[in-house]
């Protein structure tokens, strides 16, 4: 397998429009790195140009201590599984697999040896003969994984692989590729829009928008310590609930007037914001029955173990995840505290620390 790194990578397009502004990573050997972000914020076009699919503008990428800014595609060492699997419809399973060692004319007992290797790990034996119209989807984007696998390369690079997959395939298919990369040690880079996937499959994560890096770091970091306001609100489930507060001494003032108090830590981390607006984020499993916030309620989804309650206050949407099962009626009031708390400077949205 192979180390990354990217360094300073910038994309402009011929109609000056800049798609990716000073990409920079090391990437280890083995290592499972996921790019997330909004549609359009650059992060397939950052995979495309690792494979070479994109020509980069500026900046240099590095594969195992080798600069191949420059170099074609098919001498980079690289496998891309599409979104779309891109099988070919006339060849068998065994055939689609086989297919890019046949173009490079591998002795065919080499071939055999690692199609019935990669088809073993990907539990696709017994569909070896079949065509890809008689897979269901997640066996065909298993073929594409296993038409990857048979070329052992340096990088794997997985472009939206399951957002052609229903809910339950999706969850299937990702802890295959998750025992795939733990089986193989293979260096991948793993393209989503999806944050669950984001944080169940990597190593670290890319956050992206608008073409920038906005933080990067594993799955834990970018969910307790988000750089900003954008992480803090695309990574998530149900998304992070932000207020306007006004600092003070020892607690917040939200512009609903009702006072947040503040323990002393806190107070030392906002002291240089007393008498300033701040942007407090709080994460739905961060609020709790208590008695410093009414809310008033709009409706609840029971979810087993865990209540989604959504509501107001101040005017302000705020969702509760609660866990235990609740059953408030629409236009109750219930009174909650926020036992964990995100403190955003309102002008630049970085985090405070």
């Amino acid at each position: 397998m192979a180390s990354l790194s990217l360094q300073n990578i910038n994309k402009i397009y011929d109609n000056n429009v800049q798609a990716v502004f000073d990409f920079n990573i090391d990437i280890k050997d083995g290592e499972l790195i996921v790019l997330v972000g909004p549609s359009g914020c650059g992060k397939s076009t950052t995979l495309r140009m690792v494979a070479g699919l994109e020509d980069i503008t500026s900046g240099t990428l590095i594969i195992d201590g080798k600069d191949v800014t420059q170099m074609p595609p098919k001498d980079r060492d690289i496998a891309m599984v599409f979104q779309n699997y891109a099988l070919y419809a006339h060849m068998t399973v065994y055939e689609n697999m086989a297919f890019s060692l046949t173009l490079l004319k591998e002795n065919p007992n080499v071939i055999h040896e690692k199609v019935m290797a990669a088809a073993e790990i990907l539990g696709l034996t017994d569909q070896l003969n079949k065509k890809p119209k008689q897979l269901s989807g997640g066996q065909r984007q298993r073929v594409a994984m296993g038409r990857a696998i048979v070329r052992t390369p340096k990088v794997f690079l997985f472009d939206e692989p399951l957002s052609n997959l229903d809910a339950k395939l999706r969850g299937a298919t990702r802890r295959e590729i998750l025992l795939l990369h733990k089986r193989l040690g293979a260096t991948m880079i793993y393209v989503t829009h999806d944050q669950t996937e984001a944080l169940t499959l990597a190593d670290r994560i890319v956050c992206m928008s608008m073409g920038y890096v906005q933080q990067i770091g594993t799955p834990l970091e970018l969910y307790d310590t988000p750089a900003n306001v954008f992480v803090a609100s695309f990574i998530g489930l149900p998304p992070m609930n932000f207020f306007d507060a006004q600092v003070a001494k020892d607690h917040l003032v939200l512009d609903s007037g009702e006072k947040i108090s503040l323990s002393a830590e806190e107070s030392k981390t906002l002291a240089n914001y007393v008498g300033s607006t701040i942007t407090l984020g709080v994460r739905p499993e961060n609020i709790v029955l208590g008695n410093d916030i009414t809310m008033k309620v709009n409706n609840c989804e029971n979810l087993g173990q865990t209540t989604l309650v959504h509501g107001t206050t101040g005017g302000h949407k705020i969702t509760a995840k609660l866990r235990e099962w609740c059953s408030y009626e629409y236009g109750s009031n219930i009174t909650v505290s926020f036992n964990r708390k995100h403190f955003f400077d309102k002008e630049t949205t970085n985090a405070i620390r």
